[in-house]
């Protein structure tokens, strides 16, 4: 018999002679349907899918819920495993009864489950699928995502014993569910909560959390004519990382019972100060109460090293940030050098600094830089076409950059960099770099960052920098276009 010819030789099966233990591992990462059709290669893949530990459903991959439902019954009869590492069930709940669904889920937990992944699905917001009672208190369970509209009836206690991970999405909740499965977790280490919030029958939330070994804390919420009170209170006393989104929720407060955080990522609501006929008492009020929320979060993690925070000028009395060495902001308002300024003050140990100036108003185009600017005749020649917020007025000073009285001790002894994006010569952007470069006498590094885009462009406004003072010989000004 001849040698087989080389072009036979490279077309060789060389996946299916692999051990059954990496074809399952490769199986693992593809929906259960796809695993299920390599039946069809060989005899070698006849059963491999059948003790694939990743179990994936999704019933938009079928046009009639029958056909879904029929399948998920036979993956789960044909299942060799006796365990199933995760469990992803996202379904349609409004075609078909419950039983089905509480039916795949009891099957995993049988099979002691590590990752639960569930999505059931409504037409009506006021449905709500009731999660059954062997999820609380499964001891394998270490990871569980909510996505959908839940009753829960949790038992009062020894719920999730080793649950480790929990990410909760409240879209239309049932309050009283949600304030209960996220009351009291022995040694959960991340929780994600998210969501959407309207006036749809949802009352004020009032969430109290306690999670002894809690080390990570996520909260992303949108909301639309939401105006009721949501709350978040936990205890945990090894909580390091917070991350808070709120988008339109006004009526919200967070108090952290243990001031552990050493990063923090606050995204706080832009709302605009209440002014002229159309604000009433009850406007400019809740107005000042927002201030007065957000003041009391940074209360609460005035320890943190690094902060992210996105937010318009905050009125109040800022807490001593002592920890802070890298600091990161996004501010709205046109005069957010204040706010900048008071934060150098309260930052003794600040090492890093970003900062950015996010016009979120209409624009105007081709404005003309007026007479008594700062920016040099050459510069403004090639600046007239650059965007400009049509908010900020520079023919008022209103929003003039008047330098603080004492250097920041942050700015004169600590500070090493310093970056500035989305840099668009204002006047008072001009006076606010030249401060900065000036009395940072420990400066190594400036970076502006700009958008202008003509080599003219460029040129002159690198060269407009040169030109200030350095407090700091040994400072680099890096341009990035």
């Amino acid at each position: 018999m001849g040698s087989m010819p080389k072009n036979q030789e490279r077309v060789s099966d060389r996946i299916s002679a692999l051990p059954s233990e990496v074809l399952c591992h490769i199986l693992s990462f593809l929906p259960t349907n796809y695993a299920v059709r390599t039946t069809v290669l060989s005899k070698r893949w006849k059963n491999i899918w059948t003790s694939v530990p990743n179990l994936y459903f999704c019933d938009d991959d079928y046009p009639e819920v029958n056909d879904f439902t029929a399948f998920v019954n036979q993956v789960l009869d044909s299942h060799d495993l006796s365990r199933i590492q995760k469990f992803h069930l996202h379904c349609d709940d409004d075609y078909f009864e419950h039983p089905p669904v509480d039916r795949w889920i009891h099957a995993a937990i049988e099979r002691k489950v590590v990752e639960l992944d569930l999505c059931v699905h409504h037409s009506e917001p006021d449905q709500n699928f009731e999660l059954p009672q062997n999820i609380f208190m499964c001891e394998t369970l270490k990871v569980l995502k909510l996505q959908f509209h839940f009753i829960a009836r949790p038992p009062t206690s020894k719920c999730f014993p080793n649950l480790k991970f929990l990410n909760v999405d409240i879209h239309h909740p049932d309050v009283d569910s949600v304030e209960k499965v996220l009351s009291y977790f022995p040694v959960l280490e991340d929780l994600v909560i998210g969501g959407f919030l309207d006036d749809y029958d949802v009352e004020s939330l009032d969430i109290n959390i306690s999670a002894p070994a809690l080390k990570t804390l996520v909260l992303s919420i949108e909301t639309e004519n939401f105006d009721e009170d949501f709350k978040l209170c936990t205890n945990s006393p090894k909580l390091e990382s917070l991350d808070v989104r709120l988008y339109g929720l006004s009526n919200f407060s967070l108090s952290i019972n243990e001031n552990s955080v050493v990063k923090a990522n606050i995204d706080l609501p832009y709302e605009e100060q209440p002014s002229g006929e159309s604000a009433d008492v009850e406007d400019i009020h809740q107005y000042a109460e927002q201030h007065d929320r957000a003041i009391a979060i940074f209360k609460d993690i005035c320890n943190v090293k690094y902060l992210s925070l996105s937010a318009h000028n905050l009125e109040g009395d800022l807490p001593a940030f002592d920890n802070l060495n890298q600091l990161k902001l996004v501010l709205f308002d046109c005069d957010y050098w204040r706010f900048l300024t008071k934060l150098l003050q309260r930052s003794p140990n600040l090492e890093h600094l970003v900062f950015e100036h996010k016009v979120q108003r209409s624009y105007s185009y081709s404005t003309p830089i007026p007479a008594g600017s700062l920016i040099s005749g050459a510069f403004v020649d090639c600046y007239k076409e650059f965007v400009k917020c049509s908010e900020c007025n520079e023919e008022d000073f209103e929003h003039e950059f008047y330098p603080p009285e004492i250097v920041p001790i942050s700015l004169s002894s600590h500070l090493k960099t310093i970056t500035v994006n989305r840099y668009k010569g204002t006047r008072y952007e001009v006076q606010l770099v030249k401060y900065l470069l000036k009395n940072g006498e420990v400066l190594n590094k400036m970076t502006i960052s700009t958008e202008v885009t003509s080599d003219e462009q460029k040129k002159a406004l690198f060269e407009e920098f040169l030109l200030f003072q350095r407090g700091s010989k040994t400072c680099e000004v890096e341009m990035q276009f």
